[in-house]
């Protein structure tokens, strides 16, 4: 089970991303430190976890606001060889092109962000991973692409924006599905990761990795539990 911390990045900081009210979220509250900077919570999910790839959500550039590239750019120069997986809410061939050209991170592409899906048939399966993005039981993006199983990356995430930051436990049945409707996909549960037994039932179910930030920084999931 390959855990990937997160981090939601809004006005330059980290924030707590609960239930995708995006208007609402606030500045992180760590136990792992006493700051939202995006520095300092990535130096201590280093020293704590050992993690070698993070998960960054550009909730400005999502929002259709300015993309937070200086910020994201000095922590790549920081925290090299960290792995970045990054979404900026790409909405098109162009904005991957300059994710994949900038070398700062693997691009993720969000189905509530695309429009137009016939160019994803074009990319190299291994060149981008693709998040499947749901709101409670309604699917946010074209429906095709849910249906369409073959223009999939090899590395899939099971986004659930109710379940984030909610603490109500990880979307157990859209896994399931997802992982019915295409058993080789590497698929990573995003949103409601509570502690270890949450991990153990996803490893269970053929699920590879999890997304997780709120368990990680209210200690329910330490460093030995991993």
């Amino acid at each position: 089970m390959k855990i990937i911390p997160v981090m939601d990045l809004m006005d330059g900081q980290v924030v707590h991303a609960r239930r995708g009210e995006r208007d609402n979220y606030q500045p992180i509250r760590s136990t792992l430190c006493p700051s939202a900077a995006p520095e300092a919570i990535l130096q201590a999910f280093i020293e704590s976890f050992n993690c070698r790839t993070v998960y960054i959500a550009d909730l400005d550039a999502i929002r259709f606001q300015r993309p937070q590239f200086d910020l994201i750019e000095r922590l790549k120069r920081r925290f090299d060889p960290l792995e970045f997986w990054l979404d900026v809410g790409v909405r098109d061939h162009k904005g991957f092109l300059a994710i994949q050209d900038s070398a700062l991170a693997v691009p993720v592409i969000g189905s509530e962000s695309v429009n137009e899906i016939h160019w994803l048939e074009s990319l190299q399966k291994d060149s981008w991973i693709l998040s499947l993005d749901f709101k409670a039981n309604e699917f946010l993006g074209e429906p095709t692409l849910l249906t369409y199983t073959s223009m999939w990356p090899q590395r899939v995430l099971a986004m659930n924006l109710a379940q984030v930051g909610s603490e109500d436990g990880p979307d157990f049945p859209l896994l399931g599905n997802l992982k019915q409707r295409k058993s080789n996909a590497t698929l990573y549960a995003a949103g409601g990761v509570r502690d270890n037994s949450d991990l153990a039932k996803l490893k269970q179910i053929g699920v590879y990795g999890a997304l997780v930030a709120t368990a990680l920084h209210n200690g329910s999931i330490l460093e030995s539990d991993l």
